[in-house]
């Protein structure tokens, strides 16, 4: 008799958790949530965050519709739009006084997933995140290129790893490698016939410290355009305005060479002995400049 009411009650203890549970997710006040994550993006990043609609998920998550973030400016366009979010909260780096989710997307075409770290919970100041991002699309539907100050397309895909204080980038670490293919790219150079690389291929990797974001040495191809390319980038707050060090050496057309008689024909001779031509790309981010030998 003893054990059947020692079994009842904890039958009875189980369920009301569960009751607990179900009225605390149902309950809870997401359109608040809603609200403060907009208040953080404005306050931290100076960014807009929307969501058509936060729900809870089972495991304990959210799932977001139609987020987007963007500048706070009228009419901009968003950095990130994605159909779908999925977050999932981790329990044991949140008694250690962090906030810890897996991330899941579907955004631009891809897909976006990954971990995320937020510190302290209560006053978020730090993050620290490691994400995979597989045929991400960018076109002019995206802001992206107001970032860079350079009008990018194409279908990205990798990996980033990065952490540091909320809306310092160029005090934060980490590092990465990026694919792109079906690219394309404005290139603004006397010594060129072209203004627009197309079919743009690339693949590397980095790495960001110190407010140095050392490109290591990375492929490059498009139709009559190939080579590598390496150096450094000294990151400034406002992106576009960083500097640029970079060399690197490849094959050409002579046809796309637009140079004086007198280089002309030195670089002619280099490119018909088979060997790679050198050049820098200097200058700024928004305004890249780029000398041959």
């Amino acid at each position: 008799m003893k054990r059947v009411l020692t079994k009842k009650v904890l039958g009875y203890f189980l369920w009301g958790l569960v009751l607990a549970g179900i009225l605390i997710v149902w309950k809870f006040p997401y359109g608040s949530l809603q609200e403060r994550l907009d208040a953080v993006a404005r306050e931290r990043l100076g960014l807009r965050f929307e969501a058509t609609d936060v729900s809870p998920t089972l495991p304990p998550g959210l799932k977001l519709a139609k987020c987007t973030v963007r500048s706070t400016e009228p009419g901009s366009k968003p950095f990130l739009a994605a159909t779908q979010v999925y977050l999932r909260f981790k329990l044991l780096p949140l008694l250690r006084g962090s906030l810890a989710l897996t991330l899941r997307s579907q955004v631009y075409g891809g897909s976006l997933k990954g971990d995320i770290r937020l510190a302290p919970f209560y006053d978020v100041r730090q993050y620290q995140l490691k994400l995979r991002g597989q045929t991400l699309r960018l076109d002019d539907k995206t802001d992206i290129s107001a970032l860079l100050g350079r009008q990018l397309s194409g279908q990205i895909s990798g990996d980033l790893e990065l952490k540091g204080d909320f809306g310092d980038i160029v005090n934060s670490t980490g590092g990465g490698e990026l694919q792109l293919v079906e690219g394309s790219c404005p290139i603004d150079s006397p010594y060129l016939t072209i203004k627009l690389l197309e079919k743009l291929e690339v693949s590397g990797t980095f790495a960001l410290a110190g407010g140095i974001l050392k490109i290591n040495p990375c492929q490059f191809k498009a139709p009559g355009f190939e080579g590598t390319l390496s150096g450094e980038i000294e990151l400034q707050p406002w992106l576009p305005s960083s500097t640029l060090n970079l060399a690197g050496k490849g094959q050409i057309d002579p046809a796309l060479v637009n140079l004086p008689p007198d280089k002309r024909r030195v670089a002619e001779a280099i490119l018909k002995r088979g060997k790679p031509l050198p050049f820098k790309v200097l200058g700024t981010i928004e305004a890249p400049q780029l000398r041959l030998f």
